[in-house]
């Protein structure tokens, strides 16, 4: 297996800090950072959630920690060839808009790493820009 760190570009975010984490901490919001186009079957409860991405396992996550406004830890569950986390930072005063990035580490078979590494890395890039876009209502 060959391990691998993946992550976003950092984007200024529209939205407040607290916002954007109380919207992340919220299942039924992670599909709003997800690329519309290449996601599948999106599921939730209140523990984690569940979809396919086209060209990628389906995928369940779960929320394991969280770190009041600075930052939300997911990790894979039931996935015998990807186990990953995803990492969600964010920087700035709470209640302002600020910065935000992801972070995608796991382990891949050498080769499947080398197919899967550029869509996974268009993958963070996008939940990054899609959760910097949001707007508090």
């Amino acid at each position: 297996m060959a391990a691998f760190t993946l992550n976003s570009n950092t984007n200024h975010t529209t939205a407040s800090v607290k916002y954007l984490f109380d919207f992340l901490s919220d299942f039924k919001n992670f599909a709003a950072i997800l690329p519309e186009d290449k996601v599948e079957n999106f599921q939730y409860d209140g523990n984690q959630c569940s979809f396919n991405i086209r060209g990628i396992t389906p995928m369940t996550i779960k929320l394991i920690e969280k770190t009041p406004y600075s930052g939300l830890l997911f990790s894979s569950e039931g996935l015998a060839k990807f186990n990953f986390s995803l990492k969600v930072d964010f920087e700035g005063a709470p209640e302002l808009p600020g910065q935000c990035a992801v972070h995608l580490s796991g382990d891949l078979n050498p080769i499947i790493k080398a197919m899967a590494e550029k869509p996974l890395q268009t993958l963070v890039n996008t939940m990054s820009l899609k959760l910097s876009q949001l707007n508090s209502i």
